[in-house]
């Protein structure tokens, strides 16, 4: 009878198969002769049997067989034969059909009369141990994924630390990543300009040849670069370390996806779309000629004449920075202000803290009280009716004393010397508005403006209307500000008195008590 020896290791790498195939075809030649069987031909293959149609030489044997070129065929076990159900189902059709007379392993024979079920246990089995070896390997990708582990070779601009086993940056191509995506996210240079760049620079392969555009296109796509790892669709937060940041890399999408094209730059006014036309409504613009700028109204609506009037810019700053004049108060006004509301806060907090514990002790006695009402309920002395009205009672008190103590806490918070340190250096701000928006830039005066100001609009070139944002237009509401000595005179006739709670809310000095309630409100 003719044989066929068919050697088969799954793995594709040629360094290891070598030895392992030529150790079966030795170890199968060897039970051949022991066994007086003649082999016609011989077949080694480094090819997974878990897919069908991936290995052509079991392909050539099952034809051979197929023609009756042979009658039975050695292996070392079952498995080296198939994985899958269809070419299992292939050597068996043949054992039927009578093409495949004997199946040689190391260890027993079969043969077309033994009970078919046990070929396809043993079969099944094999193709079993595939399945369970693919869901193993995709749990320990998955688990390593979840660990912040790359399962794979490390991308461009990284190296495989094998010792450590995890991913190191690469000293010698780390910069190219760097740059691809710095120059790529200005948006003026194409992919295909951008790898012809790191070209020049030197960005190849490890064997000299240039990188595609296609492969550019992939690294300035890859989430890798900044720290997160997509694969399979989802996902996870890698413990390697980002070559560029995730803002970096918002940028260059934006690019890619053609939401940050790049633009002529304009000309920045601080002013240009913060102000209206008081005449129609419509938005100041504003244009620069002969090297000054100009404001003046879009006419939106095609019948304003306020379209014809333009307003130069210093002009309108000078404009502008006077009406910073009514947020100026006297230093040493808001001082005064200040430790009298200071004073004041430490009183309100003294009584507020006996009040919270003069509730904390009722809360604490009602406590006690229910856990005596509940001792005499299980010791049956009162009827229940009479308990569990006066348990109720304790919980209507309990719950308005709860109220009340929230209510404590809530006002001393109100009075911490944090919130008002905080409103006087809100003072102490709107005091240097007009010097700062005067000695500021183009762009930090249109801040200072977003800041402060609100609703204003021009009319005859001038200021017709504004508001203050809150809360510079409750400093604006108190009126003679600047009347200081008066009120100093009265303060100092009685200094004893001049920092008691009392003093502020008695205070025959209006524009004192104004403040001082503006403080309260912070």
């Amino acid at each position: 009878m003719r044989y066929i020896l068919y050697a088969r290791k799954s793995s594709e790498d040629k360094g290891r198969q070598i030895l392992s195939l030529e150790s079966q075809i030795a170890e199968m030649t060897r039970l051949a002769d022991s066994l007086g069987l003649e082999i016609v031909k011989v077949f080694q293959e480094s090819k997974s049997a878990k897919k069908p149609d991936n290995r052509p030489l079991f392909a050539q044997m099952i034809k051979l067989l197929e023609q009756d070129e042979a009658e039975g065929v050695i292996c070392w076990k079952i498995d080296r034969l198939s994985r899958n159900p269809i070419d299992s189902g292939k050597i068996q059709w043949l054992m039927q059909q009578g093409k495949i007379k004997v199946i040689q392993t190391m260890e027993k024979q079969y043969l077309p009369s033994d009970n078919v079920i046990l070929l396809n246990v043993e079969s099944g089995m094999a193709n079993q141990y595939i399945l369970d070896l693919s869901k193993n390997v995709k749990r320990g990708i998955k688990t390593k994924l979840e660990k912040g582990d790359y399962p794979n070779r490390a991308p461009i601009g990284y190296l495989n630390d094998i010792t450590n086993k995890k991913l190191i940056i690469d000293p010698e191509r780390v910069k190219f990543i760097k740059m691809a995506f710095d120059l790529y996210a200005k948006g003026t240079i194409s992919i295909k300009e951008l790898a012809e760049e790191l070209y020049k620079k030197g960005f190849t392969s490890r064997s000299g040849i240039k990188y595609h555009k296609s492969k550019v296109h992939f690294i300035l796509q890859n989430t890798f670069y900044h720290g997160v790892i997509l694969m399979h669709g989802k996902y996870y937060q890698g413990n390697h370390e980002p070559i560029i940041s995730k803002t970096l890399y918002d940028e260059v999408q934006n690019v890619l996806n053609g939401k940050n094209k790049a633009r002529r730059k304009h000309k920045f006014f601080s002013y240009r779309g913060f102000m209206y036309c008081e005449n129609c409504g419509c938005l100041i613009t504003a244009d620069q000629k002969k090297g000054h700028n100009y404001y003046y109204c879009t006419n939106g609506k095609g019948n304003c004449e306020e379209h014809k009037e333009y307003l130069r810019e210093d002009k309108l700053t000078e404009k502008i920075a006077t009406l910073f004049e009514k947020l100026k108060f006297d230093n040493e006004f808001i001082e005064l202000c200040y430790q009298a509301d200071m004073e004041k806060a430490k009183f309100n907090n003294t009584d507020i803290d006996r009040i919270k514990e003069s509730l904390e002790k009722r809360l604490l006695l009602i406590g006690k009280q229910k856990l005596s009402l509940l001792d005499l309920e299980l010791a049956q002395k009162f009827p229940s009716e009479v308990i569990e009205a006066k348990m109720t009672a304790l919980g209507k008190e309990e719950a308005g004393l709860n109220v009340e103590l929230k209510k404590a806490n809530e006002a001393k918070v109100k009075y911490s010397v944090r919130t008002f340190e905080q409103t006087k250096k809100v003072f102490l701000e709107a005091n240097l508005a007009q010097k700062d928006f005067l000695e500021a830039d183009e762009f930090k005066r249109r801040i200072i403006l977003e800041k402060l100001l609100s609703n204003l609009s021009i009319q005859n070139k001038e200021i017709a209307n504004f508001e203050f944002k809150m809360p510079y237009q409750q400093l604006a509401n108190v009126a003679d500000k600047a009347d200081f000595e008066l009120m100093r005179r009265g303060r100092d006739s009685n200094p004893r008195d001049s920092l008691k709670p009392n003093t502020l809310a008695g205070c025959p000095f209006q524009p004192l008590r104004h403040l001082s309630i503006i403080f309260c409100l912070f």
